[in-house]
């Protein structure tokens, strides 16, 4: 879809959400939320409040209900009326607008000063500029003042100052640019104290992390039995939300406890002291993870799109976004592993969970694979098919324990995975096997995969009084006491032959070593013995001693060896 349908489907939305009676969305969500713990915190001091707030880029509208639709009057919020009402006149070279109109106009705008005002009120037709206003832009809930004289009676509503402040960015209702990015700028300088009152109230003091504000305020006094405060206007660097909150008391509260509850009302909607830029599915997760308390803390950019999904930063981490896994947050270390192996475009795709909290260390899970984490470890990631392997060790509460590795290629092309327990290797030939304790240590001392075993055939088998792993060259048998020895080609079907551990030789207690007579082997209840000149194998008696020289076992570990340190393997070839 090109970035052009995608501006229009968002502004075709946006327009059916306002035109529609209470925003036309009733679904509960985050923003619904927020909407709601203003409004009710507002009422909870006796005020009674419109709240009405537009996302322009989602296009995401959220509202009080009907009381966001219900008049309540202006006070100096209209002034934005007055001033786009004057600058369209002179766009459409009806009026010249002089040095003093705009000098006004900025008076007007950023202290809201009455005088120019009640000057340019005057001048431009009273109630006419409401009339043009409410042609131009759609306002169907705006109504003229009921006293000519005074333009602070001008009837709004939340929802309809919604529509104006959007169709006035979005030039819909008919103002240049040039006019519309004075008239913001004006706004965005609003000044704390202006015609006799602080102006700070709501959406300055209720979002003290928000990096720009371009506001109108409104305040007025006495009118109809009641006080007035009103907060207005766009909220981000780029006018990307307009937030619209209107509140009204019986006059005799006073203006400290009204603008109390205007800015507890911001405060209770935007807790972060900001509008969040976090929307949709990704706002909906982040949300529930606890917010700008959670492990994402406040966002950092908006909403990415990217191939298959979307990303959005946050000062903790990232949230991903697909179609096939929903939104999932991802952080620290596992995060670094991540970008290591290229994000959502690598090997490990987009994830699959948040991040899982494990007995001494966490995982996050992908569409490739899994990522785990230890302090001891660090981040690592396990890809199938070595993953099959892993699960079937029961994860880290297994023996192989956390990953010490990530994948790691192999000459020939096989793969390994080095864990805190042993090593898991792969290859086409014989697919995923774990090596692990005193066998590994064999392994090892054989050359890995790369040595004349080659690769394991199967995982370690448990037996009566031991252990075996098979190799592609070979076995390895190891029983308690006795250790663990290599046995290959001649020998190895000798053994075999016989019943192997479970014959008369029982287990090998040394390694094979050259003899007069041939290449031997000493075991439990024997020897055997491969002549160098013959294929004739021979079987003896347990000898009486060892060979001079043989190696018989005696002080051979029976503890776990630990995994190697890679230097076989030539290390993890992850960054």
């Amino acid at each position: 879809m090109t970035e052009r349908w995608k501006r229009t489907l968002v502004a075709a939305a946006l327009g059916l959400a306002l035109l529609l009676p209470g925003g036309g969305i009733a679904r509960a969500d985050s923003w619904q939320d927020r909407v709601s713990a203003g409004s009710a915190a507002a009422t909870a001091r006796g005020t009674t409040i419109e709240i009405a707030m537009l996302d322009r880029v989602t296009g995401q509208y959220r509202d009080n209900g009907p009381a966001a639709h219900t008049r309540i009057e202006s006070a100096s919020v209209m002034k934005v009326f007055i001033a786009e009402h004057v600058l369209h006149q002179r766009d459409l070279g009806k009026k010249a607008v002089t040095q003093t109109d705009l000098a006004d106009m900025s008076r007007m705008l950023r202290a809201s000063e009455n005088a120019p005002a009640n000057r340019l009120w005057v001048a431009y037709g009273a109630n006419g500029i409401i009339a043009d206003i409410k042609a131009r832009y759609g306002l169907t809930e705006t109504g003229p003042t009921s006293n000519t004289r005074y333009w602070g009676n001008t009837m709004i509503t939340a929802h309809d100052m919604v529509v104006f402040y959007q169709r006035l960015m979005d030039g819909s209702g008919g103002l240049s640019a040039r006019s519309r990015d004075w008239i913001v700028e004006q706004l965005r300088q609003s000044v704390e104290w202006g015609d006799g009152g602080r102006q700070f109230f709501g959406l300055r003091d209720g979002l003290p992390r928000e990096q720009v504000i371009s506001q109108k305020q409104g305040w007025m006094c006495c009118v109809n039995g009641h006080i007035y405060r009103h907060t207005s206007g766009y909220a981000g660097p780029d006018n990307r939300f307009i937030v619209v909150v209107l509140t009204r008391e019986p006059s005799g509260r006073g203006g400290a406890h009204i603008e109390a509850s205007i800015t507890a009302a911001v405060r209770a909607m935007f807790p972060e002291g900001l509008v969040p830029r976090v929307q949709g599915q990704i706002g909906e997760m982040w949300v529930r993870s606890g917010g700008h308390r959670g492990p994402l803390g406040l966002p950092n950019t908006d909403e990415i799109p990217v191939r298959g999904g979307a990303v959005q930063y946050f000062q903790g981490g990232g949230a991903y976004w697909s179609p096939a896994t929903g939104p999932h947050w991802v952080i620290g270390s596992i995060l670094q592993r991540y970008r290591a192996m290229g994000y959502e475009t690598g090997r490990l795709g987009y994830p699959t969970s948040d991040e899982i909290a494990l007995p001494g260390g966490a995982l996050s899970r992908f569409q490739g694979g899994y990522v785990y984490w230890s302090p001891a470890t660090g981040a690592h990631a396990v890809m199938q098919p070595i993953l099959a392997a892993y699960a079937a060790q029961k994860w880290e509460t297994g023996r192989l324990r956390y990953p010490t590795s990530g994948e790691i290629a192999l000459p020939g092309g096989g793969v390994m995975n080095r864990f805190q327990g042993g090593h898991v290797y792969w290859s086409s030939r014989t697919g995923a096997h774990w090596v692990i304790g005193s066998i590994l240590g064999v392994y090892k001392a054989q050359g890995y995969q790369a040595g004349p075993l080659g690769y394991p055939l199967t995982d370690e088998v448990a037996l009566a009084g031991g252990a075996v792993s098979h190799f592609e060259g070979g076995s390895v048998y190891w029983s308690p006491g006795r250790g663990a020895h290599a046995l290959r080609g001649a020998l190895l079907e000798a053994y075999q032959a016989q019943g192997a551990e479970r014959g008369s030789l029982g287990y090998p207690v040394s390694d094979a070593y050259a003899a007069a007579d041939g290449t031997r082997m000493d075991f439990q209840g024997g020897s055997l013995t491969v002549p160098s000149a013959s294929s004739t194998t021979t079987t003896t008696a347990p000898p009486a001693a060892p060979a001079p020289g043989a190696p018989t076992g005696a002080g051979t570990a029976t503890a776990p060896v630990a995994p190697s340190d890679g230097a076989a393997t030539g290390g993890d070839a992850q960054p």
